[in-house]
């Protein structure tokens, strides 16, 4: 049964408005952390520090609707009164709710509206706890993930969910969609996002859902989506910064503020990070701010506008092959990002709500090759200006609260335009159109139902060299969820997938600095994916919880990256997948020494068509985590494992041509094991932490021929400043 005791603690004479205290946990006193605290009638809240204490401040006397909620607890509403020169401090008490999923979704700016997806929640809390300060730093820690990548900040950053995708040069990933409040963030021309042009000091949640999401958002979702969710519920007059240095010149400055006005809330970022990087032309600069604007009115009229925009300049280090050691690539990119999203909400008819969104992107990148030595002559460059507009409405039809109809339709227009040097490329135009629904129904006790279907109409221009493209695909879903208990699911899902080729794949020609010639192939086909899966989570008491995931995935007529004379892109590869993935967090260790979490993923692809290795991908992966609370210090330590993996040695000179394909030797690269360290300690409202990457300074890679760090440090200061 819910309870909350509200003791007054102390009165004294003070200016009116403020209302503070702690929020606990009712079962062992613990504090709870990231707890909403807010006056409804007042459009007025804050969230509770690591501490759990909150404040919410300038409230003039009179009596206020106090509501609180945090994930996992019931939540609580009561009335409050607030007289004239009082300072009340509260003990909120709150109780535990066994955890469900059905309510967690991707979709739109109002995720929890939508359809269950087999989703996983990553607050911004837990970033910052973490020190995780880029997108693909966090990424690397999930379960189901795979990197390869030649330095973090870099701009050829593949991201691979079970196993979607693989690493070769000159190729991208698109197979994992990048969303900013539910709507694309990929760049045009290659179909890829720029993994760490968003500031996650804007954040306020990320969604990851594995496994293909085409019945709702289309094409580039085979191997899933991440759903990066701009803060919204900020507390008033807060100003928050942290600064931090380390390895290779590492240095990071972010600075937040937020502020209501009447009804308006504004939240405003800009940080800055750089450094040298790890070897030779490896280094990064990023600048960026962010503003959001959001209000509401009732419970379900909302509108914001989100911008974010992001300039930064990499290096982007050659090969370091000790059988050739003058392959050294001066090769560096500048790129320039604007986000633009507007959103509005409002009742409509009986019980329904419609929403609009509206996305602006713009990409500015430029490409300067310097051949044989890092002098300011440039002896080739690409610029490349990519746009990309979108209009998403949905109706949302609430039969009960748990029974949900959603119709909506996408219009998108995608531009991509270059001015190049040494190169030919088109200046290419996509236009899509979409319509979906998707219907979400419990039946008898236990069970809940979950369809959708969505079809897509994608036409791309590639200039008056190639006729006009026409791809259209119907993409179903199907989950069936069973609950015999509040704290245990079950799952079964069927999705289908798909992915229409590139700008760069159809109609690129471009040769490089070193005379590697790439050309597009405007025969290419879509590809598809049929993916099934079958899985259980369960939680008890102090928020333990456990899951397992079995899935099969089935590419057909995939798109691969081709060594032919000249490099292409082919329909050539029809691939198949078995994989599972165990994982348990928040048990408590015998001997007081700490609280673990683990996961494990596996998996098995096999070459259908061409009996060919399946490149990049690791059969075991092996993440465990400790965490130690020792005389208020935080101590955390990780170990990761990858077994070994194999890829194609493109540098290699003992090759074949056969049919005008390049056969490069297959090779191996060696199992990853790392060890990482966090310390960190809490004072008043300042937290200091030190993290040690690698801290056994292992020599590893995640592409072959790109050496990654070493040992690596960083020191990190964060500061709450309350108004």
């Amino acid at each position: 049964m819910k309870r909350l005791f509200f003791f007054t603690l102390f009165f004294y004479p003070i200016f009116a408005g403020n209302i503070s205290g702690i929020v606990i946990d009712e079962s062992n006193n613990n504090p709870l952390v990231g707890a909403n605290v807010s006056l409804s009638n007042l459009n007025r809240g804050s969230a509770t520090n690591n501490n759990g204490e909150f404040v919410i401040t300038d409230i003039s006397p009179g009596i206020y609707k106090l509501e609180v909620s945090v994930i996992g607890y019931k939540n609580y509403s009561k009335s409050i009164t607030v007289r004239q020169d009082d300072n009340p401090k509260l003990i909120v008490v709150m109780d535990r709710e066994p955890l469900t999923w059905e309510a967690i979704n991707v979709i739109g700016m109002s995720p929890s509206k939508h359809s269950p997806e087999i989703t996983q929640i990553i607050n911004q809390d837990n970033l910052m706890k973490n020190g995780i300060f880029t997108l693909s730093g966090l990424l690397r820690t999930l379960h189901g993930f795979d990197l390869q990548m030649a330095h973090e900040y870099g701009r050829n950053v593949n991201i691979s969910i079970r196993g979607s995708s693989d690493y070769k040069p000159g190729g991208y990933n698109n197979r994992v969609l990048l969303l900013v409040d539910g709507l694309p963030a990929s760049i045009p021309n290659s179909g890829a996002p720029d993994w760490n042009a968003i500031p996650l000091e804007n954040i306020e949640r990320i969604e990851v859902v594995r496994g293909p999401a085409s019945s709702l958002y289309g094409h580039n979702s085979m191997g899933g989506v991440i759903n990066m969710v701009t803060k919204s519920n900020i507390p008033n007059n807060l100003l928050t910064y942290q600064v931090g240095f380390g390895s290779f010149n590492n240095s990071v400055f972010y600075l937040n503020y937020s502020r209501s006005l009447k009804n308006i809330n504004v939240f405003t970022t800009g940080g800055y990070n750089s450094s040298s990087g790890h070897r030779f032309n490896a280094h990064h600069e990023n600048i960026r701010g962010s503003l959001k604007l959001n209000s509401q009115i009732g419970n379900y009229r909302k509108w914001s506008l989100s911008a974010i925009i992001t300039k930064s300049s990499n290096g982007q280090p050659g090969f370091d092959y000790p059988e050739n050691p003058t392959i050294i690539s001066y090769r560096q990119s500048e790129r320039t990002s604007g986000y633009l999203h507007i959103f509005y909400s409002r009742p409509i008819f009986n019980d329904g709500i419609l929403s609009s969104s509206i996305g602006l992107n713009q990409f500015n990148t430029i490409y300067n090759d310097r051949n044989d030595t890092p002098s300011e002559k440039i002896q080739g460059q690409t610029k490349y200006n990519d746009q990309i507009t979108i209009w998403r409405n949905e109706y949302q039809k609430f039969f009960t609260d748990k029974s949900i109809l959603t119709i909506g339709t996408e219009a998108g227009f995608d531009g991509s335009r270059s001015d190049v040097i040494n190169a030919i490329y088109m200046q290419p135009k996509q236009r899509t159109i979409a319509a979906f629904t998707q219907f979400k129904k419990p039946f008898k006790e236990y069970w809940i139902l979950d369809i959708g279907l969505r079809c897509d109409y994608r036409e791309v221009q590639g200039g008056d060299l190639y006729p006009k493209k026409l791809y259209q695909a119907i993409s179903p879903k199907f989950n069936l969820y069973f609950k015999p208990h509040p704290n245990k699911q079950y799952h079964l899902s069927l999705n289908r997938g798909f992915r229409a080729p590139s700008i760069s794949e159809l109609f690129l020609e471009h040769e490089s600095s070193y005379g590697l010639q790439f050309r597009g192939n405007p025969n290419l086909q879509p590809e598809f994916m049929t993916a099934a899966e079958i899985g259980f989570k369960a939680m008890k008491e102090r928020n333990r919880t456990w899951f397992l995931n079995m899935f099969y995935n089935y590419y057909s007529n995939m798109i691969d990256f081709v060594y032919t004379i000249p490099v292409e892109s082919l329909n050539r590869t029809n691939i198949e997948g078995f994989g599972l993935e165990f994982g348990f967090s928040n048990i408590v260790l015998p001997l007081k020494l700490g609280i673990m979490s683990m996961n494990y993923s596996y998996l098995q692809m096999e070459d259908m068509q061409n009996n060919g290795p399946i490149l990049y991908r690791p059969r075991h992966k092996v993440k465990v985590g400790i965490d130690k609370h020792v005389r208020k210090i935080n101590i955390g330590i990780s170990f990761n494992y990858k077994s070994p993996q194999q890829y194609e040695n493109f540098l290699s000179s003992n090759h074949l041509i056969i049919d005008n394909i390049v056969r490069f030797p297959i090779e191996t690269i060696p199992e990853i094991s790392l060890v990482d360290l966090k310390v960190s300690k809490k004072f008043s409202n300042i937290e200091m932490s030190l993290n040690i990457n690698n801290i056994f300074n292992k020599d590893y890679v995640l592409i072959q021929n790109y050496p990654m760090p070493g040992r690596t440090w960083q020191i990190n200061l964060s500061k709450i400043i309350k108004k």
